[in-house]
């Protein structure tokens, strides 16, 4: 039924509940999952104060680690593929779907900021909006 899953993380805890849910589905249809973390692009760093640089070198190494522990927890039973991406999230992450043919999609219902989403936008609903590929939403309470 899925060949390849796609886990969406910021290293957040629905993030990382999402994550269990998604690992638990491709060992149970020996399927592929693909972990992507996406540098969010849009926030500006307009002073003196901060480096864009070191920032998006933060996040990077961020998401590097968010990945490492998702390959690790899928060893030795679950080929995991990972993909650090920058851009705006949602139409990264519709972009990969596209590219890699990825057949179901699970994430949390919510990132690391409320504040952010009211901002930005929801990736979760953006992807729910596209109705691309099945979204698996995990909630922020349970499994």
């Amino acid at each position: 039924m899925y060949n390849r899953i796609l886990v969406a993380t910021d290293g957040s805890d629905n993030a990382q509940r999402a994550t269990r849910q998604a690992l638990d589905l491709a060992r149970q249809y020996g399927a592929e999952l693909h972990a992507v973390y996406v540098i969010e692009t849009r926030t500006g760093y307009d002073n003196a104060i901060v480096d864009p640089d070191t920032v998006r070198q933060n996040l990077r190494e961020d998401g590097e680690e968010a990945l490492d522990t998702i390959e690790a927890e899928g060893e030795p039973d679950v080929s995991v593929v990972t993909s650090v991406r920058e851009g705006i999230p949602h139409e990264e992450l519709l972009w990969y779907i596209e590219e890699q043919e990825i057949d179901l999609v699970v994430m949390g219902a919510k990132g690391r900021s409320a504040f952010k989403t009211i901002l930005l936008g929801s990736t979760t609903e953006a992807l729910l909006r596209a109705d691309q590929v099945p979204v698996l939403v995990v909630n922020s309470t349970g499994e």
